[in-house]
């Protein structure tokens, strides 16, 4: 019985020793982790998006909308990786004419949108948004 007893503080006492290393090293650790912070202005409805492109983005792809008959040049670019095949997976990059836009340009996720006069201004949008279903 006693044998038993001493195992038994034994383990305690080990479980206790390596709780109190593993909070002195958390105490120590001065790190945060900052939340990325969203890129783009709430989307508001503005402009008005198809029921199927609204169902579009929320399944996590972004719409981009041009002004233009013709997207920008460069535009294609914003698709590489991301193509329309991907679409339900809600991984696709989508292209829309939209003639009412401010600005040749505006990429529109489920709650976010960005407008933009180059496409290449609208790289970090849709690599931040795209793939972000349901997410805040």
């Amino acid at each position: 019985m006693r044998r038993a007893g001493a195992a038994i503080l034994a383990v305690l006492l080990a479980v206790l020793a390596v709780g109190a290393v593993i909070l002195f090293f958390q105490s120590r650790d001065e790190s945060t982790v900052e939340p990325r912070a969203s890129v783009g202005e709430p989307y508001r409805g503005e402009p008005v998006l198809s029921p199927a492109l609204a169902d579009a983005v929320d399944a996590g792809n972004v719409v981009v909308l041009h002004r233009d008959a013709r997207p920008p040049e460069g535009t294609a670019s914003l698709r590489e990786g991301a193509g329309p095949e991907l679409a339900n997976e809600g991984l696709a990059v989508l292209l829309e004419r939209e003639p009412a836009l401010d600005t040749p340009l505006a990429a529109v996720s489920a709650d976010r949108i960005q407008h933009a006069e180059r496409p290449d201004a609208l790289g970090e949008f849709v690599d931040f948004h795209l793939g972000r279903a349901g997410a805040p």
